[in-house]
């Protein structure tokens, strides 16, 4: 924003100021301040409650608050600039809606000459110094009822549109559902989020105002919630998201007691508290847009200006509704007027080496929540888990079982290691069925990841677990030209793996062990977000498809009988890996699970069909998202207000039977079946807000 505005009503005559670089602005009669009731008869929060419509109300708000001074705020910038007014008000003025101020040109907020933000100040302690964040943002998603619950559903719809921002490699989103403080405390302690976004029920203590909150069906008072976000050894969310009944209604500058102002005092400088439904047009683009610009690195105040004047373009009624002036913003005094909240530089480092790894894919992944638990786990500091079997009991087929694995290889990207993706293998034909094959499909990928992080061509000592064979030499030469030396070891790797000599697991064992550490040491080189922790991770996709490849109850040694406590890895560099199958397919696979359930470095999962809830839910997210390849099926579509729950969960259950694998054929037909029947709406979000961001010269489109 060019110019911050501090907008302060004080003393017992509610006296408005509005101050530009410490300056009180004048008025119109040349005075620096006025007061906000200037005339005979009822107070401006009773004329407010009175008025019938959204522009009466509005017009009714900045008469009271800025016409005075009006002329010499539009003096300050010119045409397509931008102002924040930050207001500081007292408890009684705080419950009414000043994002919703009108002008005679229409709502404040989509000023046609003007970019306006309104933000409310809270006292904060201490000098300031807030962090931005250098690396992948992390976002906890928190829920005190179930997701599916009817008052949580508009909540758990933003959801879907952070996890959006998620596909996209803007950031990391972790779920808790019907969170408890404790449980909410915990994970905030492991995680250390950026932003907390909690959705729960609210209701205001009769007595005092404080908000109480329902946490897994117990109630809390505000403080005890504010306690459990900002307690312990972490760094304080950069900021809270609030889809609490009356979180917005905070104490004001005389009281202590609200939720906001705790929160704040407790070293939280954002908290945005959101009214309204998320799937109206309105909020869910103003909810988009908002983290979007956050995320690409905007200031604070100039994304939520962006955020509600874009949500404003397609909203047909503004001057009978309010939902899109419900989103609050209040930030910390301390906070500078310019803050950027991120700092996309390595985020978007880390996105485009997601991208050249192929493990970027829309829409964004929903469901299998247990199975991230643990891989988050896995790749925890100390932890001895090494293999992660996710395993179907019936078909394989439509249970997404690759974009599963890219999206753990995305994960683990973020998380500074390095993904070794072993798929897509459709059938038998295409899968590895030897040991040997096995390995050359692990050197393949180091090989592939080391040329597209454009790392040193490596040694690769594997290739020397055998006789000698054709082409000599494998390793690079230290004058030799550098694509050269690369394409001769993919050849070496290609004769490697058709080589008909068999391989044993203790002839390769400990050379793969160092080819894979040497790969995750000179990934460190890169920097951030990879360092000492980073480890090489294999990924392999449907072992029911490895016939003779892995070992364990067949006849010659494979994958399996090569693995021990430290993955493929040594006790110093760990090589965890991670795998997909049918099991009733597998009996390999099935006799390792039945002998190695119990070890503590392995674990195993069920890949099976989302519930009907967990479907319903997570499809409804891949439909606000406006992503599809094909052009026709390039729209925004959200359940109708008032529509039935059950028959959206029966749709989904007959249409897809709960196999995120179908989401790009039959979800899209059974949606645009429903839009025909009006339970579904749509919209072109996208559209709407690329030809908003062209003709304000933003520098980024969706």
């Amino acid at each position: 924003m060019s110019a911050r505005l501090l907008v302060s009503v004080t003393g017992p005559e509610n006296t408005v100021t509005v101050l530009h670089e410490g300056r009180p602005l004048p008025c119109d009669d040349g005075a620096f301040s006025y007061p906000l009731e200037r005339g005979a008869g009822p107070s401006l929060t009773a004329r407010a409650a009175a008025c019938p419509d959204a522009r009466s109300y509005g017009t009714a708000l900045f008469e009271a608050l800025l016409r005075p001074v009006w002329r010499a705020v539009t003096g300050l910038t010119g045409n397509g600039r931008g102002i924040e007014l930050a207001l500081r008000l007292p408890m009684e003025l705080q419950p009414l809606i000043w994002e919703a101020m009108y002008t005679e040109d229409g709502p404040l907020a989509a000023h046609p000459r003007l970019l306006v933000a309104v933000t409310r100040l809270i006292p904060a302690p201490g000098p300031g110094g807030h962090r931005t964040v250098r690396g992948t943002p992390r976002i906890l998603f928190a829920s005190g009822a179930k997701l599916t619950d009817p008052v949580i559903r508009p909540g758990a719809m933003f959801l879907g549109l952070v996890r959006e921002c998620e596909s996209q490699g803007l950031a990391m989103t972790r779920i808790s559902e019907e969170t408890t403080a404790d449980r909410l405390r915990r994970r905030c302690a492991s995680l250390r989020p950026d932003l907390v976004h909690l959705v729960a029920h609210g209701r205001p203590d009769p007595v005092d105002g404080e908000t109480w909150v329902e946490l897994a069906g117990e109630w809390t008072r505000g403080g005890g919630l504010a306690s459990a976000l900002v307690s312990g050894d972490a760094p304080p969310p950069l900021a809270v998201v609030l889809s609490v009944c009356h979180s917005g209604a905070h104490g004001g500058l005389d009281r202590t007691s609200g939720l906001v102002e705790t929160l704040v005092r407790g070293g939280v400088p954002i908290v945005v508290a959101v009214a309204g439904e998320v799937t109206e047009y309105a909020c869910r683009l103003f909810s988009r847009r908002f983290v979007q610009a956050l995320l690409h690195g905007d200031a604070v105040a100039e994304a939520a200006a962006h955020g509600r004047r874009a949500a404003l373009l397609g909203e047909p009624n503004p001057d009978d509704r309010l939902d899109w002036a419900m989103p609050t913003l209040f930030l910390a005094e301390t906070l500078p007027a310019d803050f950027r909240a991120v700092d996309p530089g390595e985020v978007n480092r880390t996105r485009s080496m997601a991208g050249r790894l192929e493990l970027l894919e829309g829409p964004a992944y929903v469901g299998r929540g247990p199975i991230f638990d643990t891989l988050d786990g896995l790749i925890a500091p100390g932890s001895e888990r090494t293999f992660l079997g996710v395993t179907s009991g019936g078909a394989f087929g439509g249970m997404g079982g690759t974009r599963l694995l890219r999206e753990i290889g995305f994960r683990l990207l973020q998380a500074g290691h390095l993904p070794l993706l072993l798929a897509p293998f459709n059938d038998v034909q295409s899968a590895p069925h030897s040991l040997r094959q096995v390995v050359g499909e692990v050197l393949a990928q180091v090989v592939r990841t080391g040329e597209r992080l454009s790392l040193p061509v490596p040694r690769l000592r594997s290739l020397w677990s055998g006789p000698p064979r054709s082409g000599g030499r494998h390793g690079p030469d230290a004058d030799e030209d550098e694509a050269v030396a690369r394409q001769r070891v993919k050849s070496a790797v290609a004769r490697f793996a058709t080589s008909a000599a068999p391989l044993v697991p203790s002839a390769v064992d400990t050379l793969l062990a160092a080819d894979l550490a040497d790969l995750a040491g000179a990934a460190e080189t890169l920097g951030p977000p990879f360092g000492a922790h980073t480890r090489v991770v294999v990924l392999a996709e449907a072992l029911h498809l490895w016939v003779g490849a892995l070992g364990w109850t067949e006849p010659s040694q494979g994958l399996l009988d090569l693995l021990t406590p430290d993955g493929l890895g040594t006790a110093a560099r760990p090589v965890p890996v991670v795998a997909t199958a049918a099991l009733g397919e597998c009996p390999p696979l099935r006799s390792f699970r039945e002998e190695k359930a119990g070890m503590p470095w392995c674990a195993f999962h069920d890949l099976e069909p989302l519930s009907d809830e967990e479907a319903s839910l997570g499809f409804q997210w891949v439909l606000l998202q406006p992503w599809h390849p094909r052009e026709r099926f390039r729209l925004t579509y959200y359940a109708a207000p008032g529509s039935d729950p059950a028959v959206l969960r029966e749709s989904f259950r007959l249409h897809l039977e709960g196999r995120p694998g179908l989401i790009k054929t039959e979800l899209y037909r059974m949606a645009q079946l429903l839009a025909l029947h009006k339970v579904f709406l749509t919209h072109d979000d996208t559209e709407g807000w690329s030809v908003y961001a062209r003709t304000h010269g933003l520098r980024y489109e969706p």
